[in-house]
């Protein structure tokens, strides 16, 4: 098949990793759909943090269409730009590629209007897969009105089919009026040759001195996220484990993390933390990185602007590790408690503190629920058996098009 995946984020990376979770799963799936013999091109916008502007290196199994979106990341003028560019892309390759899909990748559904639009002008059949619910895409949007119910109706229904990644996804569009035959549940792929139990962490602690007791967050510092809540929790938790480590990955580089004044960093300076949170920036070496931790920290007070199955909790559980996360959005769907995590209420700093020192107390315990995540993830989310579903739904699309471009 000759796929073209539309997603933004992905160009002019110059070797850097991708931020974000339809990201990298884009990133992923096209690689293991190129692997499969498809042919695979990618419609996008610069890289947050681009690197060398001619190189593409980071997705050497794809041709890679960077567009050239001058708006801030997100803001309504870069979603019109991408939109207007991508369309007039779309129509323009396919004449050349002759594309036998179109599959559209957004954490909020306007983007689905490039997918279904793109697909009716090129004469090619659409998905596209939509990361979480419409109401987790509004914090991330200014314009409220384009995120409206009615309106975020009329962008799912102009591609031929929607993916979720999850039940809840599913149910919420079910509910917004989106019919149960439109929408198929795909989780995210993970890429077990990158994150299992057998990657070393040892260089890392190596690198960086560390011993044990060792935390990780990986995210931005937007409210939703709860960074400042684990950073409480920390201060809590310092008074019974004074050596305990937080390794802090966050979606900028490290110069400008440590540059910029930040309000997160004031909390640290004010909990007397800045021996304990040791700053990573924008991590290239991830798998190695949640390999050397003793539990993975998701203290999401919310999902809004996060895949309903956020990826890297996924990818921290297929390292063997203990995830301790708020049951907010679809994260009770993964998460069972005490089984393979523990799950505690958001914005809550003193159960956060205990979940951690729970976990960091009982390292059998710990050991097993991170050998049930890895379980949990070899048998729902492993690449090889998302792509299986991806090919399936690929050939439905394409045969119900064209047999109904007959009549």
């Amino acid at each position: 098949m000759n796929i073209c995946m539309i997603c933004p984020g992905l160009g002019n990376a110059g070797g850097n990793p991708f931020i974000g979770g339809h990201e990298n799963n884009v990133a992923t799936l096209s690689k293991a759909l190129f692997e499969r013999g498809h042919e695979i091109s990618i419609i996008t916008t610069p890289h947050l943090y681009s690197g060398n502007a001619s190189t593409n290196d980071n997705l050497y199994w794809a041709k890679v269409f960077s567009l050239p979106v001058h708006s801030s990341y997100l803001s309504f003028r870069y979603g019109l730009q991408f939109l207007l560019q991508a369309l007039q892309k779309i129509k323009k390759l396919n004449d050349k590629e002759n594309f036998d899909i179109l599959h559209g990748h957004s954490g909020h559904p306007m983007p689905a209007l490039i997918t279904g639009v793109g697909g009716k002008i090129s004469g090619i059949p659409s998905i596209h897969t939509l990361y979480h619910t419409v109401e987790g895409s509004r914090s991330y949007y200014s314009h409220q009105f384009f995120l409206s119910k009615p309106i975020s109706r009329f962008y799912l229904s102009l591609p031929d089919k929607i993916i979720t990644l999850s039940e809840r996804t599913k149910r919420s569009l079910i509910g917004m009026g989106i019919k149960d035959e439109k929408i198929c549940v795909i989780p995210p792929a993970i890429d077990l040759n990158r994150f299992n139990p057998s990657i070393s962490g040892k260089e890392v602690k190596k690198q960086l001195n560390l011993d044990t007791n060792i935390l990780l967050y990986v995210g931005d510092l937007a409210k939703s996220r709860g960074a400042d809540v684990l950073i409480k929790a920390l201060g809590k938790i310092k008074k019974q484990i004074p050596e305990i480590k937080l390794l802090f990955a966050v979606n900028m580089p490290l110069e400008k993390y440590k540059k910029e004044r930040l309000e997160i960093k004031e909390k640290i300076n004010f909990y007397n933390l800045n021996n304990n949170v040791i700053p990573l920036g924008i991590v290239n070496n991830m798998p190695e990185v949640m390999a050397c931790c003793d539990a993975f920290i998701a203290p999401y007070r919310d999902i809004e602007g996060i895949a309903d199955y956020p990826i890297s909790i996924l990818e921290a559980m297929a390292v063997g590790k203990p995830v301790i996360a708020t049951g907010v959005g679809g994260i009770p769907e993964i998460i069972s408690h005490r089984k393979n995590g523990l799950l505690v209420k958001p914005n809550d700093p003193v159960e956060l503190a205990n979940a951690i020192v729970y976990v960091l107390n009982n390292k059998r315990e710990a050991r097993i629920m991170g050998l049930e995540g890895t379980k949990l993830v070899s048998k729902k989310f492993k690449t090889e058996i998302i792509v299986d579903k991806l090919e399936r739904l690929y050939e439905e699309v394409i045969s119900n098009y064209s047999s109904n471009r007959r009549y």
